[in-house]
């Protein structure tokens, strides 16, 4: 039977090499005095003699006869020593880790821990423990230091069921192994008044870690009191102890021993595995010749202290590493610069119970109905949970700070003293057992549902790629805002299917995309399927899309175009998407029905197959993709006979023109023309009836820009001054016809007030008592069926609902470069390749026609 290793043959020899080691540290030692003939007459003697004069330190000798430390210890040197009484060794006795009884009972190796984990290889002042360097001298920023002991101490063997439940383990269960928790050096956590004060750590964080009251001027070496400091000797400094100190474990085997953390232990230790460390074998090799076995060492996949490939050697994800490393004894928070000394991590582990409670109730219901069990929930879907109760700091960490604690994305984490069960001080940090869950937004915002349908066991439900583009594009925190509320809309797997791609639109060959997930790649791929308008149907496939650039660019203009800033079950009929698309919405929860302006021209409406209720939202997953409005704003006017007199007056500017309207130019690449001052927002556009616009003409409101009878075209005006007035004039007329913000005619009454496009230049009075260089306003009402629009000149003109020329959505796009610089998405004609194409930004507007032209003066 093998049983865990010692390092007995070794001692003697690691006596001997104390000695070199303290007299080469002893040049740097905190008291400087001459260690020449004489000795000062105010040091004592040595730490050994100390001990063995003073009466109470019998087992201390027997520890430093046993291990060969003698001389070690009666030898100038500069050593800081923390020991304890014989009747501290007494209590010890009764109750301990080991279940040792008496001093006879001890290892080797437990001998050992007691003496090196109390040794520090320089020597302090306890008060001075708090001080260390780090490109200068940091006064009471210390609470932790390196001990003498070395991980070769102790070698741990580990039978098949003590290993951790996962493949990488189980090449071992068979035969065990020898395997260390950690294969960095051992660190000893103190309490000091210096660094209480300067850190903040009040006595009152203290009683709560520890169970302990705490004075002032008291030290203590992780909950243990030292009852008398700074004894002076020749080679240091001794410190008495209330108890015996043996080592206390990292955090991630405190977890993983203790029976009331083993859920989160099996969830935790799925994100570990073992690493053969040839360094260690081969000394412990040189040092117990009768070894032949290997050692390895428990490693996390962690972004600090940890691993980041796997045994094979594949990189492990970003997303699925840890924030540190649990087991790191020497755990070094990066940041700042900070060194060892100066901070150690926080862990809050629920207990079982906690666990229990929530996957079975409450917000953690969700997983139960999704998985099961914490056994059956995906890998991929737990580094959130973990991360959310790891904390790279334990000074930010201590309960003083709980009110203003936040995770890594600046969600709060609403822990309270009252959630404390038990904690413990562990070599490289303190585990908070809590009697609560703290999950992270990811579970219960409008993202929950994603993520965890992500791997779905029925391809009906899985959502890998919105998952994946949500990944891409960093809209993770914007979906898990909790102080905001949003309609979440979740084209599901099976559904990715015939979405066309704007840049296609202008182009020969239109464009559908059937995106996929590629389980090879990790990534979206999507399959090309030629667009047919005149049928409304789809072709074979022409082709496959694999560049990430181009995916994720349309992925993201698809998030914005499926996601409502508050909820779409308020009764009204239209709402705004965060990229400005208008949506058509009927029904509620599970019978919502959508449409956008694509998928009107395409006659087709989107069912919800599922609704959930989140924190933040709700979140519907949809049986296809929102179509964005695949026509422009010039499209529609230019294609609409009714819409045709305004459209002259807009199309009629001359190129060169700075009152221009539709343009196609550098950086405003679009489907076809754009209008010239949108600017990624949503508008509306009121057109005036063909008799409209020729009433306002004959009244002499407005010139033509051709001579029509008896009235004279702008274009034939001789006098260049009076041509350019009269173009301005025009601009300034059909851009009041222009309005920021989408106002729909809509099932709901409403009475606002809006911007128009047109800048008031002058100090007269209006109605709504605009401002000079302020934009003309307009006024809109509705009693749920119509629209009425007042003027600055308090003039009405109506909606005309004859031809149902009203709520047309338009979208203009900008792109990267004019469709025709691309090739057609299956590689004919010429130019760029066609997924080079990329979508910029746009701008969104609603039209309605309408009965009087609109005025301002």
């Amino acid at each position: 039977m093998r049983t865990s290793i010692t390092r007995l043959q070794n001692l003697k020899f690691r006596g001997w090499l104390m000695v070199l080691l303290l007299a080469g540290v002893a040049l740097t030692s905190c008291d400087k005095y001459p260690l020449d003939d004489e000795e000062p007459d105010w040091l004592g003697a040595s730490i050994y003699d100390y001990l063995k004069t003073d009466g109470r330190f019998s087992n201390y000798l027997r520890l430093a006869d046993d291990l060969e430390y003698v001389e070690v210890l009666s030898k100038t040197g500069s050593n800081t020593l923390f020991v304890a009484t014989d009747s501290a060794f007494n209590e010890f006795y009764k109750n301990n880790p080991w279940g040792v009884r008496r001093y006879e009972d001890l290892t080797p190796a437990q001998k050992s821990l007691i003496l090196n984990f109390g040794m520090i290889n320089n020597a302090y002042l306890v008060d001075m423990l708090a001080d260390y360097n780090n490109n200068g001298l940091r006064e009471g920023a210390a609470m932790r230091r390196q001990t003498a002991v070395t991980v070769l101490d102790t070698i741990p063997y580990n039978s098949g069921d003590q290993l951790p439940k996962t493949k990488y383990w189980d090449y071992y269960r068979t035969n065990g192994m020898y395997i260390l928790k950690d294969n960095t050096p051992l660190t000893l956590m103190y309490f000091t008044e210096p660094h209480m004060v300067q850190n903040l750590i009040s006595n009152h964080d203290f009683n709560i870690i520890t169970g302990l009251t705490r004075n002032e001027n008291d030290a203590h070496l992780f909950g243990i009191k030292i009852i008398r400091k700074d004894i002076t000797c020749k080679n240091g400094y001794l410190n008495i102890l209330e108890k015996v100190m043996i080592p206390p474990v990292n955090m991630a085997e405190y977890v993983s021993t203790n029976s009331n953390t083993s859920i989160f232990a099996e969830v935790l230790n799925r994100f570990c595995a073992p690493y053969y460390d040839s360094e260690n074998t081969i000394a412990y090799r040189q040092i117990n010749t009768s070894f032949s076995d290997s050692i390895f060492v428990k490693r996390y996949f962690a972004r600090i202290g940890g691993i980041n490939r796997y045994p094979a050697g594949q990189a492990v994800p970003t997303d699925m590493l840890l924030p540190f490393d649990p087991g790191w004894n020497s755990y070094i928070r990066i940041a700042q610069g900070n060194a060892l000394q100066s901070d150690m991590a926080a862990m809050f582990v629920p207990t079982n119970d906690a666990m229990n409670e929530y996957i079975n109730s409450g917000a953690g219901a969700v997983l139960k109905d999704r998985f099961k069990s914490w056994d059956s929930i995906p890998n991929d879907i737990l580094p959130l949970f973990i991360k959310r109760h790891m904390r790279t700091s334990f000074i930010e960490s201590v309960p003083s700070r709980f009110a203003t604690m936040v995770d890594e994305d600046n969600s709060v984490l609403p822990v309270k003293e009252a959630d404390i069960v038990k904690a413990y001080i562990g070599t490289n940090g303190v585990i908070f057992e809590t009697n609560k869950v703290y999950p992270p937004d990811d579970y219960i915002s409008v993202y929950g549902p994603v993520l965890l349908s992500a791997n779905d066991a029925t391809d009906d439900n899985k959502t890998k790629i919105w998952k994946w583009a949500i990944t891409q594009n960093d809209f993770r925190l914007y979906l898990n805002s909790l102080v905001s509320t949003y309609s979440f809309f979740v084209p599901t797997d099976e559904y990715f299917k015939n979405y066309i791609d704007p840049v296609s639109i202008g182009k020969d060959v239109i464009s559908g995309l059937r995106s996929f997930y590629n389980t090879r790649t990790n990534a979206v791929n999507a399959a090309i399927h030629q667009y047919f308008p005149e049928s409304n149907s789809f072709g074979d496939s022409i082709g496959v899309i694999t560049a990430e650039p181009f995916l994720r660019n349309r992925m993201l203009d698809m998030l914005n175009s499926h996601v409502v800033v508050g909820s779409v079950e308020s009764g009204r009929e239209f709402y705004i998407t965060k990229g400005n698309v208008a949506l058509k919405v009927s029904g509620s929860n599970n019978d919502l029905k959508i449409e956008g302006g694509g998928n009107i021209s395409m006659n087709e409406t989107i069912n919800t197959t599922r609704a959930y209720s989140q924190s933040n939202g709700k979140t519907y997953f949809i049986d296809r993709p929102i179509q964005a409005p695949q026509q422009s704003v010039y499209k529609v006017l230019s294609e609409t006979p009714q819409f045709s007199a305004f459209f002259a007056l807009l199309s009629g500017f001359p190129a060169d023109s700075k009152s221009v309207v539709f343009v196609s130019k550098s950086n405003f690449f679009g489907i076809d023309y754009n209008v010239k001052f949108f600017n990624t927002f949503n508008y509306t556009v009121y057109v005036p009836t063909n008799d409209a616009i020729n009433d306002a003409i004959n009244k002499g409101l407005i010139k033509p820009w051709d001579t029509e009878g008896a009235i004279v075209g702008i274009n034939d005006l001789t006098d260049e001054t009076e041509r350019q007035a009269e173009i301005v004039k025009l601009e300034r007329f059909v851009r009041y016809h222009f309005q920021d913000n989408s106002v729909f005619v809509d099932k709901v009454a409403q009475n606002k007030v809006f911007q128009s496009a047109t800048i008031k230049l002058n100090d007269v009075n209006t109605h709504f008592n605009t401002f000079k260089n302020k934009y003309y306003k307009l006024g809109v009402s509705s009693n749920g069926g119509d629209l009425v629009l007042t003027t600055e000149q308090n003039k009405t003109a109506r909606l005309v609902k004859t031809d149902n020329l009203y709520n047309i959505m338009t979208r203009d796009y900008v792109f990267n470069n004019r469709p025709s610089s691309f090739k057609n998405a299956d590689g004919t004609g010429s130019g760029a390749e066609y997924s080079t194409s990329t979508i910029l930004t746009s701008s969104t507007a609603v039209i309605h026609q309408i009965d009087a032209v609109l005025t301002f003066e």
